[in-house]
C-alpha cells in the first residue's frame, strides 16, 4: 500500500469501529469491518490483560464473538450504550482512538468512561498490535455494568465475567 492508501484504510478501519458500536449493532454480532488481525497479532492491556501482552490466538473467544459479549452484557443494565464523542488519529503504522463510552441504566442513572486504543497495523493493515486503556471511571462503570470489575489478569478473566453476567440474565451469544 502507498502513504495515502494506508492512511485510508486506516481511516475505515476507525470509522468501522465507531459506526458499529454508533448504531448498537455490536450487541448483533456486527464487527468492524475493514480489521482484519495478523497471525502474529497481539493485545495489550494493563485493565484487561495485565502488565502482559498475548497473541489474539491464546483468548478463549474471538475478537468479534468478544465484542458482542460485552456489549451485550453491558446492555442489559445500560440498554443506550454507545459512543457519546469519538476522535481518531491515523499514521502510515496504524491509528489511535479516544472513545467516550455513556449509558444510562433502566433506572435513570448516566455513567461513562474513556477508552484509548493504540492500533498498529503491518504492511498488510493487519491488526499487528492493539492496546487499551480506560479511565478510573471505568471500574465504577463495569460494577454496575457486569457486578465485577478489574484490573483483570491473562486472556480469560474479563471474558469469564462477561460469560457469568450473560448466563445470570439467561442471554446466550
Amino acid at each position: 500500500m502507498t502513504l495515502d492508501e494506508k492512511i485510508a484504510h486506516h481511516r475505515r478501519m476507525a470509522e468501522a469501529y465507531r459506526n458499529a458500536y454508533l448504531s448498537q449493532g455490536v450487541q448483533d454480532g456486527e464487527t468492524y469491518e475493514a480489521w482484519k488481525f495478523a497471525e502474529d497479532g497481539v493485545y495489550a492491556s494493563p485493565y484487561f490483560t495485565g502488565d502482559e501482552v498475548f497473541p489474539f490466538s491464546e483468548f478463549p473467544a474471538d475478537t468479534a464473538l468478544a465484542a458482542t459479549m460485552e456489549a451485550k452484557a453491558y446492555s442489559l443494565t445500560f440498554p443506550d450504550w454507545k459512543p457519546a464523542s469519538f476522535k481518531y488519529w491515523t499514521a502510515d503504522n496504524g491509528f489511535v482512538m479516544k472513545t467516550r463510552w455513556q449509558g444510562t441504566t433502566t433506572g435513570g442513572v448516566g455513567m461513562g468512561f474513556y477508552s484509548y486504543s493504540f492500533v498498529n497495523t503491518n504492511d498488510a493493515g493487519e491488526v499487528l498490535r492493539w492496546e487499551t486503556h480506560v479511565n478510573d471511571e471505568y471500574s465504577p462503570f463495569l460494577e454496575v455494568a457486569i457486578g465485577v470489575s478489574g484490573p483483570f489478569h491473562g486472556t480469560g478473566e474479563y471474558v469469564e465475567a462477561l460469560h457469568k453476567c450473560l448466563k445470570k440474565a439467561g442471554v446466550t451469544v
